[in-house]
């Protein structure tokens, strides 16, 4: 089963079967190289303003191909969990399209697609479309120095082992939620977001 995790995805409590409402932001830790948490939104509130609240990755129930399901709002926290963390954290949608370079100072290309382990939520891979033409290399998590602000610093390409990824084993490159995709990468592999 293909799932994503991407803005609009509902969020829904199995004590009750309600959708609490949709994915608003989905936070990255790059020192673990891992997504953390999602921030949702439901709207209507108090005067028409949304209401909103963090949930852990490790408080989610399963990420399906339609929803995301957490046991009941016991699990959800104030968003000032993400206040107090919020210079640690990135937000994954700000990794999309990032350059990418080796230690060496070589433009390689731009981020694609993220790629993330199902049980884990550890970054894999990188999708990167090399720079000057549009193939897509892929870039395993363990060459990669650093995320900084504005880069993506990978090993020099001597040191990489990169992989064009071939039209029919491409990831997919998702911007918004998708239903009854058909994808032929391993069930233990997640793409969360693509650009």
């Amino acid at each position: 089963m293909v799932t994503t995790l991407v803005k609009g995805t509902p969020v829904i409590s199995l004590t009750d079967g309600s959708t609490l409402g949709a994915i608003d932001h989905v936070y990255f830790d790059p020192d673990r190289l891992a997504v953390v948490g999602f921030t949702f939104h439901q709207g209507g509130g108090l005067f028409g303003h949304s209401t909103s609240g963090l949930v852990d990755i490790a408080d989610v129930h399963a990420f399906g191909s339609d929803a995301v399901t957490i046991s009941d709002v016991s699990v959800v926290r104030s968003e000032l969990a993400v206040e107090a963390r919020r210079g640690e954290l990135l937000e994954l949608e700000h990794l999309l399209k990032r350059k990418v370079m080796t230690e060496g100072g070589t433009l390689i290309g731009h981020v694609g697609a993220i790629q993330f382990g199902d049980a884990s939520y550890s970054l894999r891979a990188l999708d990167v479309i090399e720079a000057g033409s549009n193939e897509h290399l892929h870039i395993a998590a363990d060459e990669i120095q650093k995320i900084g602000e504005e880069l993506i610093i990978v090993a020099d390409r001597s040191n990489v082992t990169t992989t064009t990824i071939r039209p029919k084993q491409a990831l997919r490159v998702v911007s918004t939620r998708t239903v009854d995709r058909k994808d032929d990468r391993p069930a233990n592999d997640r793409e969360i977001v693509g650009a």
